[in-house]
C-alpha cells in the first residue's frame, strides 16, 4: 500500500508519561497475581496504582478482536484497547467457535485489499460492530482467507499512515501495529466531513507512552545500535526526549544483537526494535 502518510504521535492529546513514569517495581495483578508494571496483557487490566488515572473511553460501536493463536500475548498492542475501552472490547483468541454470536450482515472487518471500503466512507447506521485481527500480517491473511464467517462480512480500511511500530516488519511502513489500525478505524470514522476533536487518542495511551521511552532511550544514548533492517531514520534523535545524557558519536552500523535494558522488557517485548516476528 503506497502513499502512507506520517502522523505526529506527539501531538495526541494524551500525557502517559506524567502517570505511567511514577510506576515504580512490579507488582502483582489483583486477578491472576503475575507481577507486571503497568497492566497485566493476560487479565487485560492496569495495576491497582494506576485506578482512575488512565483514559476509560466508550467507543461508536463494538469490537472484537481476534487474536491468533501464535500471537504472544506480551507483544501484543490489541490488549491496550481492551484496557482502555472495557465495555466495548473483546478479546479472544481465535478458534472454530469464535464470533458465533455475531451478526455477519451487521459486523465489519478491518482488513486492507481491492474490495475494501474506507470506514469514513461507510454509513454507521449499517453496522453495529467491527472485527480486528490482531496477528502477523501472514497470520491475518490466513485467517481472513480460510475463516468461512471472515469471509463474509464486509471489508473496511482506514487511509494509510506511517507506523511508528519498534517491532521490524518486512512489509511497507503503512502496515501498522494493532492499536494504531484501531486508533485511525475509529477515528477515520467520526471525521467524515468534519474536525477531529481528539476523542479517542486515549487509545494510543501506552503505545505512545512505550515509543516515546524507546525514542528517549536511544537519544540519551547516541552510541547504541540497533537492526539496519528498522526504517531509516526510526529514532529521531533531534526530537525524542532524554531521559539522561548521553554521550558518544552516534555509528552508521546497527547491530542486531542490541537490546534496550529496562525491567519491563520481557513482558511487553519493548526490545522489539529489534524483532522480526511482524512479518
Amino acid at each position: 500500500m503506497g502513499g502512507a502518510e506520517a502522523y505526529d504521535i506527539d501531538a495526541l492529546q494524551v500525557d502517559p508519561q506524567a502517570v505511567l513514569d511514577g510506576c515504580g517495581e512490579r507488582v502483582a495483578c489483583d486477578r491472576c497475581g503475575k507481577k507486571v508494571r503497568f497492566f497485566c496483557y493476560v487479565c487485560c487490566v492496569p495495576v491497582g496504582q494506576l485506578a482512575g488515572k488512565i483514559p476509560q473511553l466508550r467507543l461508536p460501536f463494538k469490537m472484537d478482536i481476534l487474536k491468533h493463536s501464535g500471537e504472544l500475548d506480551g507483544k501484543s498492542t490489541a490488549v491496550h484497547a481492551k484496557i482502555i475501552a472495557p465495555d466495548d472490547t473483546r478479546l479472544m483468541t481465535y478458534g472454530p467457535d469464535s464470533l458465533a454470536d455475531v451478526d455477519l450482515d451487521r459486523t465489519l472487518l478491518l482488513f486492507p485489499g481491492p474490495d475494501a471500503l474506507d470506514i469514513a466512507q461507510v454509513d454507521q447506521e449499517t453496522f453495529d460492530r467491527v472485527v480486528v485481527i490482531d496477528g502477523t500480517w501472514r497470520q491475518a491473511k490466513g485467517m481472513a482467507r480460510e475463516d468461512a464467517r471472515l469471509r463474509k462480512m464486509r471489508k473496511v480500511t482506514v487511509h494509510p499512515r506511517q507506523t511508528r511500530f519498534w517491532r521490524y516488519q518486512s512489509l511497507d511502513d503503512s502496515f501498522m501495529a494493532t492499536i494504531e489500525a484501531i486508533y485511525f478505524l475509529y477515528r477515520d470514522s467520526v471525521a467524515r466531513g468534519g474536525a477531529y476533536a481528539g476523542e479517542y487518542d486515549g487509545l494510543m495511551f501506552f503505545y505512545k507512552y512505550f515509543y516515546q521511552f524507546i525514542q528517549g532511550e536511544y537519544a540519551a544514548q547516541p552510541e547504541k545500535r540497533f537492526t539496519w533492517r528498522q526504517r531509516e531514520r526510526y529514532i529521531d534523535y533531534e526530537r525524542a526526549p532524554r531521559k539522561e545524557a548521553g554521550g558518544g558519536q552516534r555509528k552508521d552500523r546497527r547491530d542486531t544483537s542490541a537490546k534496550v535494558d529496562y525491567e519491563f522488557a520481557d513482558d511487553l517485548a519493548l526490545d522489539a526494535v529489534f524483532d522480526e516476528g511482524a512479518e
